[in-house]
């Protein structure tokens, strides 16, 4: 990974871990998460509305890869929701970023995407395994196979598998995107956050409309409270840094790993400011994620 990377990961990471917050802070809904999105494509409109782009010459395996990664990106948004409400931010947040960099890195890995990690990382991944099963215990006594089948980890699993997709789908689709001539590879970023941001509040806005609560929620929220636009502004900036950053590595696996430097900062936001429970193994669980984070970084 180049220091332009690292950077653009470094600053990502603070973003990620603001919204992250503020979303656990209000109890987050497809709602909320549709104003975010609505929130992030107006950010990006003008980047769109102005380019010279011919979109027409782009193949259609580009459209397939931004339909797939926007259906993925809406069932992360709908697990986060779900879990943050089941669940403390010390325990969804470091799992729902952890359990992504062993998913990707296996699927790079079978798909043959990208370079093929190095030992010491695929270790490192290991350590973060480890990590995982020590983050839900409150003492070590609670070590058991059912600890792991509540209702939390389904959604967990779904924010995995929504990550997981959209982080490699992205990484193709905008290569593609990149190919075209004309525009900076900035503007061209930014206009494909658009595509994704528009098309998450395209396919949240049926799911509102589909679901009572939801659509209930939507009324609560719309022009009455600033987190949603907040959490628009930051995550969306958060990834278009990410996207920035895809285009100096070798593998997206290591993108996603060095994202996870975000980790300790939502559960110190977890335990000190929302004052939930610094379980030892939480702590433990926490403290091998990072190792293993350092060395799949290495």
């Amino acid at each position: 990974m180049t220091l332009t990377a690292f950077l653009l990961v470094f600053l990502s990471v603070f973003l990620h871990a603001i919204w992250n917050f503020l979303s656990k802070k209000t109890n987050p809904s497809g709602a909320f998460y549709l104003l975010s999105s609505t929130t992030a494509a107006l950010l990006w409109l003008g980047f769109f509305l102005s380019t010279e782009l011919s979109f027409s010459s782009l193949p259609v395996r580009f459209w397939v890869l931004l339909a797939c990664s926007i259906a993925c990106e809406a069932v992360y948004c709908l697990g986060l929701a779900h879990a943050y409400r089941v669940a403390d931010i010390s325990l969804a947040y470091p799992l729902g970023r952890a359990l992504p960099v062993l998913m990707i890195a296996a699927v790079t890995i079978l798909l043959g995407l990208g370079n093929r990690p190095s030992g010491i990382a695929i270790a490192g991944m290991g350590i973060m395994s480890c990590g995982c099963l020590l983050l839900p215990l409150r003492t070590m006594r609670d070590f058991h196979w059912r600890t792991y089948t509540g209702k939390a980890f389904f959604f967990l699993l779904m924010i995995a598998a929504g990550t997981t997709g959209y982080t490699i789908l992205d990484s193709q689709a905008s290569a593609i995107l990149q190919t075209l001539p004309g525009e900076s590879a900035l503007r061209k970023s930014l206009i494909y956050l658009f595509f994704i941001e528009s098309g998450i509040a395209l396919v949240l806005g049926g799911y509102v409309l589909a679901v009572p609560m939801e659509h209930r929620e939507f009324k609560r929220l719309f022009l009455r409270s600033p987190y949603p636009v907040l959490t628009g502004l930051c995550s969306s900036t958060a990834y278009a840094l990410i996207l920035l950053a895809m285009r100096h590595v070798s593998n997206v696996s290591y993108i996603q790993a060095f994202r996870q430097m975000s980790l300790p900062l939502g559960v110190f936001a977890g335990i000190v400011l929302l004052k939930e429970s610094p379980a030892k193994p939480k702590l433990a669980g926490v403290a091998l994620i990072v190792a293993g984070l350092v060395m799949t970084a290495l």
